[in-house]
């Protein structure tokens, strides 16, 4: 069946959470399926937007959008069959080196006054990887010839504690400031996609330009913004996080046990790689609702209607993790172990799971979750923008 193309400028956003990205691999997967991604069309997003492995994954994207369906199905292949030695080290010389150099600047930092950068994890090995994945000569080849109005990537400055968003493409478009946020353009290499990815504690930071940078999810409050100041009519919002149940149905802990390190650990990384896509969701369709009633009662007033579609994994990747735990290599558990129980770990282990059995079924779940959604995407993708603008 063949997509008709609308009018206006669509936008996808990613979020980040490491092995989790392997979902919105899915998604892609499921759009070429149902054939709103074709090699013989345009994409039908204009802008793409990324923080983490969404950063990933929306460069992959734009690096393959001359042939986007192909594209597709090399970032599906590399995340089926990823493994964890492709994202970090996982030999005991390199892990047990980490372990010393935590406990001699955590005991000793204070005489000796040195503490050096430090992270759980080397990952020297992803910048390999990643430029095995991604074509990055392609991009600014495919911005030139308009398959992609541009390619938006955050990292968070960790001197500043500012936001950085840089932009590749957006015409002549000028750019826009915020509060603790600095957007700059530039020409998207590896360096900018490790450092959107470089996950807080667990990867080290990435220089950029005598700048040290951290995954771009940390102040990345508003991710769907950046999409909206770049003219989005619409935006496909794909998150990573499934239904949770009620905490209160599912104690870890008896009374009175204080949580473990891993566990604040995960809440930590919860709040700042999965919540603020979902509450940013929230806060547009509560400016759409309020809009509709300002555009019949205040006609001309400076504001435009955002369509947003949002698209989550339909199971619990944290589970899902939990039930694979013993599939993260084993000297990696066991230096994690310092931070509390297996149990505690889960919500950890789900950012690390880079692991062909893991990722494998978030991508099928991505592909599964787009198939049951299709007639909603077909409507989002294939109906003119709303008129109610300004």
């Amino acid at each position: 069946m063949q997509a008709t193309q609308p009018n206006g400028m669509p936008a996808v956003v990613m979020s980040g959470g490491g092995a989790r990205g392997a979902y919105q691999a899915g998604v892609l997967s499921g759009l070429v399926e149902i054939g709103l991604i074709r090699d013989d069309e345009p994409l039908p997003f204009r802008i793409l937007v990324g923080s983490s492995a969404g950063a990933i994954n929306v460069t992959h994207l734009a690096a393959s959008a001359a042939r986007p369906a192909a594209g597709v199905a090399k970032l599906v292949d590399a995340w089926s069959n990823v493994e964890a030695q492709q994202v970090f080290r996982t030999d005991l010389r390199s892990l047990g080196g980490i372990g010393v150099s935590w406990a001699r600047d955590l005991s000793l930092g204070g005489l000796t006054g040195k503490v050096s950068p430090k992270a759980l994890l080397d990952t020297t090995p992803l910048r390999d990887t990643l430029m095995g994945w991604i074509p990055f000569r392609e991009i600014s080849d495919n911005i030139e010839s308009g398959s992609v109005h541009s390619l938006v990537l955050s990292a968070t400055n960790l001197h500043t504690a500012t936001g950085t968003i840089f932009v590749e493409g957006a015409g002549d478009k000028p750019m826009w400031q915020q509060q603790r946020r600095r957007v700059e353009r530039t020409r998207v290499d590896v360096d900018h996609v490790l450092a959107s990815s470089a996950i807080p504690l667990l990867f080290p930071p990435v220089e950029l330009a005598g700048r040290w940078f951290g995954d771009g999810s940390i102040r990345n409050t508003a991710p769907l913004s950046p999409a909206i100041h770049l003219g989005a009519d619409r935006i496909l919002a794909l998150g990573i996080r499934g239904p949770r149940p009620h905490a209160e149905e599912t104690p870890r802990r008896g009374p009175g046990q204080a949580p473990a390190i891993a566990e604040i650990a995960g809440v930590l990384l919860d709040a700042v790689m999965l919540d603020a896509i979902e509450i940013d969701v929230e806060h547009s369709d509560r400016v759409n609702q309020s809009l509709s009633y300002c555009m019949k009662q205040l006609p001309g007033q400076p504001f435009r209607w955002v369509d947003v579609l949002a698209l989550h994994p339909s199971e619990d990747i944290t589970e899902l993790a939990a039930r694979l735990a013993e599939r993260v290599p084993r000297v990696v558990r066991y230096l994690l172990r310092g931070l509390g129980s297996e149990a505690a770990l889960t919500e950890l282990t789900s950012y690390l799971l880079f692991d062909p059995v893991f990722c494998g079924h978030l991508v099928d779940l991505g592909r599964r979750d787009v198939i049951e959604n299709q007639g909603e995407l077909r409507k989002f993708f294939t109906t003119s923008p709303r008129a109610e603008t300004t």
